[in-house]
């Protein structure tokens, strides 16, 4: 009999350990990241210094973030968070996810006040401008020896003086040009208002000299007979001409494209796969033309409706992707991607 009880307890002890670490080989497993599927975005508009950079995480799984920004700043411990260099260069910044997956993107800054360093011109001119009136113009601008001056009226170059005088004409909105040294690619413009001239009385209303109206009977004709008048009969032989086209009216406005990053382009593609996004939400960045070449890991040529109903329904992890757009529209022309499926826990080219 004791035999048998010791027996009993010796399996009951074990089968207690065993589903002990059942039990925390599910919550290890739940709860791991998988380090080669770790998924962060860094946006910025116009990479430039001085601007907030915007980082954001979307890991399954992760519970703690750490952000090294690369400049010597404090780290961050936000998921989604934002940032701004005051320098610009290029910094390395690192995300440690749970303290234990670790990836870095290097980020390329441009300085905001590039153009203003490189000699753009500065315009200064008075605040309020009337036509008739004569207004004094100057500039700012380092090694300069030529100045080409535009006043906005449609007379072409006016002035050619480091400080010219010029009197407007019409009133209204005018854009000031300046090109200095004849170089077009620092072209300085600034926009004025140009008030209208003020009508000043010249014989103030004195109420002892004012002379009243006379009467209307003064002013009346005498009555004759009703005749016809004679431009009415002109008027019926005169050829309406049909209305010309303006050229305003023959100019068909181009439609461009809203303005979208490869890495959002990239999130937009991840809510394909997981059903949340369809290829008609692309509409507007391939201005309509859903059919758009799309490269695949290099080796298979595709439309882009076929790519958004093949990625449907999988587990993606995007390596690279490239957006070739029309420099004039901004309309996506071609896309360039690479990247893997995951099948049975493995990753592998689609």
């Amino acid at each position: 009999m004791n035999t048998k009880k010791i027996d009993s307890r010796i399996i009951l002890f074990f089968s207690i350990i065993l589903l002990i670490a059942i039990v925390s080989f599910l919550i290890q497993f739940f709860k791991h990241v998988d380090c080669n599927d770790v998924k962060y975005y860094i946006f910025s508009d116009h990479s430039q210094s001085e601007e907030p950079v915007e980082f954001y995480d979307r890991t399954p799984n992760a519970k703690s973030w750490k952000w090294d920004f690369g400049d010597g700043s404090n780290t961050d411990t936000r998921r989604h968070t934002f940032h701004t260099y005051k320098k610009p260069g290029k910094y390395v910044v690192t995300l440690t996810i749970n303290g234990e997956c670790t990836h870095t993107k290097e980020l390329v800054l441009t300085d905001k006040y590039l153009l203003d360093k490189l000699g753009t011109p500065k315009i200064i001119t008075s605040k309020v401008i009337t036509v008739g009136q004569a207004t004094y113009f100057n500039s700012i601008s380092e090694n300069a020896k030529t100045w080409e001056w535009v006043f906005g009226e449609g007379r072409g170059v006016i002035e050619t003086s480091s400080n010219p005088v010029y009197t407007f004409l019409t009133p209204g909105e005018k854009t000031i040009t300046l090109v200095i040294n004849g170089d077009f690619s620092k072209v300085a413009k600034k926009v004025i208002y140009v008030h209208p001239k003020v009508i000043k009385k010249t014989n103030p209303l004195d109420v002892t000299s004012y002379v009243y109206e006379k009467n209307a009977e003064s002013f009346s004709l005498p009555r004759g007979s009703v005749k016809k008048d004679p431009l009415d009969d002109m008027l019926q032989y005169v050829p309406v001409a049909p209305k010309n086209k303006t050229q305003k009216d023959s100019i068909t406005p181009i439609k461009k494209a809203p303005k979208i990053s490869e890495d959002q382009f990239e999130i937009l593609l991840n809510k394909v796969a997981e059903g949340s996004k369809v290829k008609d939400d692309f509409a507007d960045f391939l201005c309509d033309d859903l059919d758009v070449p799309v490269v695949k890991n290099d080796k298979d040529l595709l439309t882009f409706s076929q790519l958004c109903a093949s990625l449907k329904g999988k587990k993606i992890k995007i390596e690279s992707i490239r957006l070739n757009k029309d420099k004039q529209t901004n309309c996506i022309k071609g896309i360039n991607i690479s990247y893997k499926v995951k099948k049975y826990l493995i990753w592998s080219k689609d």
